[in-house]
């Protein structure tokens, strides 16, 4: 059994998150501090909100929230974690495996045959180790897409 994700994406995923609160924060705190900018805040709180929609597009956007923590390769079946939630995929109930690449970022991307709890795709960033190397994100891809369709009865 080996680990084949991103060993922190939980803290990865974590700090996107409070990067976008801590800005939010940083953008707000003088709206609470001056006396000035109570007296009107509207001009204010349009910029916060628009400020607010901008980071809940970008998040909802590029799916953070939906990477699996932890993806362990058995051999026979893939473990999977997404916070609490912990499934083990079977490689027959593999569909396809492919490699996506954003903003510099590359993914996997399992597509399953039948849904499972996690859903019927899981997404994961490869090892750190892999991130500059988009050629050998590919063979870990292409290897368990191999050895998924060789499972297949």
């Amino acid at each position: 059994m080996r680990v084949i994700s991103f060993k922190n994406t939980a803290l990865f995923k974590r700090g996107i998150w409070l990067s976008a609160a801590a800005v939010i924060a940083c953008v707000a705190a003088p709206l609470l501090l001056d006396e000035g900018l109570r007296a009107n805040p509207l001009p204010n709180l349009v910029g916060l909100g628009a400020l607010g929609i901008f980071f809940g597009y970008l998040l909802w956007k590029t799916q953070i929230h939906r990477l699996a923590d932890e993806v362990i390769d058995g051999e026979d079946h893939l473990r999977v974690r997404r916070g609490r939630t912990e499934q083990i995929i079977s490689l027959p109930n593999i569909s396809t495996v492919e490699v996506s690449t954003s903003s510099g970022i590359h993914r996997i991307t399992v597509r399953l045959r039948a849904p499972a709890k996690l859903g019927a795709t899981i997404e994961f960033l490869p090892q750190a180790s892999l991130w500059s190397n988009l050629p050998a994100v590919q063979r870990v891809a292409s290897g368990l897409a191999e050895r998924a369709k060789l499972s297949r009865p």
